[in-house]
This record gives C-alpha cells, sequence and structure tokens, in this order.
C-alpha cells in the first residue's frame, strides 16, 4: 500500500470516527421517550379579570390552585381571580365569574380561564 493511500484512509478512517487503535466511536443510543410535561400553570400571575362575579369567599390557605379547582367543580363557571392575603383582607380570596372579563394587569392577582 502507498503512503499517500493509506494516509488517505487514515483520514477518512478519523472522519468516520474511527480511533487511533481503530476502534469504533459508537454513539450513545437516542432515547425515544418524550420528555416528561411541565405541569401546567395555575393561572396568569399578575393579571385580574374584574367584574362578572357570581360568587367569592376567603380561601383556608393562600393557593391560586384552590381557586381554580372551585371554578372547574361549578358549571357556571367560565373564569375565576384570585386575591392575594392582605389585599382584600387578611385572607387570599377567590372571585367566581360567570363569563370571562377582559384581563387587567395588577401584580394582586392570579386569573385564570376554564
Amino acid at each position: 500500500m502507498t503512503s499517500t493511500r493509506l494516509l488517505a484512509l487514515v483520514s477518512f478512517a478519523l472522519l468516520l470516527g474511527l480511533g487511533s487503535a481503530g476502534c469504533v466511536l459508537t454513539a450513545r443510543p437516542v432515547s425515544t421517550m418524550p420528555a416528561a410535561a411541565a405541569p401546567p400553570p395555575v393561572g396568569q400571575n399578575g393579571i385580574d379579570r374584574p367584574g362578572r362575579d357570581y360568587k367569592n369567599f376567603d380561601l383556608s390557605a393562600p393557593d391560586p390552585a384552590a381557586c381554580r379547582k372551585a371554578c372547574e367543580a361549578e358549571a357556571q363557571c367560565r373564569a375565576w381571580a384570585y386575591v392575594k392575603p392582605g389585599v382584600q383582607g387578611p385572607s387570599a380570596r377567590c372571585w367566581l365569574k360567570n363569563a370571562v372579563p377582559a384581563p387587567v394587569k395588577d401584580s394582586c392577582c392570579v386569573s385564570g380561564v376554564r
């Protein structure tokens, strides 16, 4: 084998991923499993939806998800607004809405649409 041909084969082998000892470098298998989905957001942080209220109540814990769940449990509920503790009293407050009011930026609240 000529040195030119040997040099060409070595260069080609390096391009294909052959190591200096002649071992083929193999790639790790790619997983075909889907990535774990991120949990859905509880609501829109910093958004209030004033108006169209049909029910409101204090929450026992400051958790916007509790307000969302209350809305999901009632057929007439179309949207909800969670008001942080200290804004409308010492407790967090939940407002359930029978329509979807326009969103308004306000750091007091977290809101969502069903």
